[in-house]
């Protein structure tokens, strides 16, 4: 063999030892970090108060834009992290002029390399991001090199530049035992090319489709308001709505319109989803709604008065839960749904209720069985098509204690991982498996 050859070899095979060290050395057996932190009443207090003021921020015409979390938020929104992703557990410790970050993921691997975990310094700094040592695993990598590198990689993979502006839009980050504030400064581009860049980022989601063909999509929606138009009567019930879209997916399907059931089953969703939910949606699906005057009335009135149960909140925490699912995954779906309810029961809201936890395990059930596969989505499609009754989708609400105060809810049920609150959930998916839709 050549003397060129066996060194070519010799260092692909230096690179491959090499990168299966650093592997065993970055991964390992036992997570770092145990969860820390669990979703209640506070933490869901302390998220809404987070976002709410982060909305506020981003509205803001003031430059800089301020962002800032106290130390109870940053637990809240660990708690919500982890109930959204079981597999993540995170802690942010908040010091003078510092913040530890942790974090752990578990990941699909062999035992002895199932997590990931990750500890970094966080710096109090008056002029950009200033990163302390980062240790993923038993391997320590410098901070700020590590910045360097994400600025260069995404300069040369997602646009000239990009990272760099982004990471200059960061002026200082002030940190106490208390809060952490970031100061932030949009670009002269993004401030002054606003169409452009709005233009830009509709194009990319055309082009991406993420959630579902916009023309099939259109169809299930038009089909919708074209029947509505004809319809002398309002119906009331949310299941008829369901029967008649999922009726035209049946007869799309004998056709041999359409080739995965399951993609066809998102499209129809996704149709009853901006339908029955908010015009916002739209912005992550694409442009499908293009409704006369007496159409969008229409559709208000829909929205307001069509009820599941005959309840339009029902409807509602069913509907938003398949949204929440196809947009993202169903413990995410599940843990937004206990959010909502934790926070109903803070002074002033209407009370936990499982009734309407009921709704969201359902949508979100739906959702997941509809779009999972093509086999399950067959019989989705056999058990919905042109279905009237509400409890081939919903079972009754009677014996789901409703109202229940934070007070009340820690009296009884303690927590979310008490046995008492688990048997509810338990229940629950009981209830919704003696439907024929949600068996598996």
């Amino acid at each position: 063999m050549k003397l060129w050859l066996k060194r070519i070899l010799l260092l692909f095979v230096s690179l491959f030892c090499f990168a299966i060290i650093v592997i065993f050395m970055a991964l390992q057996s036992t997570p770092q970090l145990q969860r820390t932190h669990q979703i209640d009443a506070n933490s869901a207090t302390e998220n809404k108060r987070i976002a709410q003021r982060l909305i506020q921020s981003l509205k803001s015409d003031q430059q800089p834009i301020k962002l800032q979390a106290t130390q109870a938020e940053l637990h809240g929104l660990s708690a919500f992290g982890h109930r959204a992703i079981p597999q993540l557990s995170s802690d942010v410790v908040l010091f003078k002029d510092s913040a530890l970050i942790n974090f752990s993921i578990a990941l699909p691997l062999p035992k002895f390399i199932k997590y990931l975990n990750v500890e970094m310094m966080l710096v109090s700094s008056k002029e950009g991001l200033d990163l302390g040592t980062v240790y993923i695993g038993n391997v320590a990598l410098p901070g700020n090199g590590l910045l360097k590198l994400a600025e260069w990689f995404t300069n040369l993979y997602v646009k000239e530049e990009f990272g760099s502006t982004l990471l200059s839009m960061i002026k200082s980050v002030e940190i106490s035992a208390e809060k952490i504030s970031v100061d932030i400064v949009l670009s002269d581009d993004l401030k002054n090319e606003p169409l452009s860049n709005k233009n830009s980022l509709f194009a990319l989601r055309d082009q991406l489709a993420l959630y579902g063909d916009v023309e099939v999509i259109r169809f299930y929606y038009q089909s919708l308001v074209d029947t509505i138009e004809q319809s002398k009567t309002l119906k009331l019930s949310f299941a008829q709505y369901v029967g008649f879209t999922f009726g035209l997916v049946k007869q799309r399907n004998l056709a041999a319109i359409t080739d995965s059931p399951a993609k066809e089953n998102r499209a129809a969703l996704m149709a009853l989803v901006l339908y029955f939910g908010t015009d916002k949606f739209e912005l992550l699906v694409g442009d499908i709604s293009k409704l006369s005057a007496e159409q969008i009335q229409q559709r208000t009135i829909r929205r307001a008065r069509v009820t599941l149960r005959e309840r339009v909140d029902i409807q509602k925490h069913f509907i938003y839960s398949v949204a929440l699912q196809l947009f993202g995954t169903s413990t995410a779906s599940n843990a937004i749904g206990e959010l909502k309810e934790f926070l109903d029961s803070n002074s002033g809201g209407s009370g936990f209720s499982f009734a309407d936890l009921m709704a969201d395990r359902a949508g979100t059930r739906l959702a997941m069985l509809a779009t999972t596969s093509d086999e399950s989505a067959l019989k989705v499609q056999e058990h919905l098509a042109d279905i009237i009754n509400e409890s081939l989708i919903l079972p009754e609400l009677t014996g789901l204690p409703e109202g229940i105060s934070q007070q009340k809810f820690e009296q009884y049920y303690r927590d979310i991982d008490s046995l008492v609150y688990r048997s509810m959930l338990q229940s629950i998916d009981e209830r919704l498996r003696k439907i024929p839709v949600y068996q598996d």
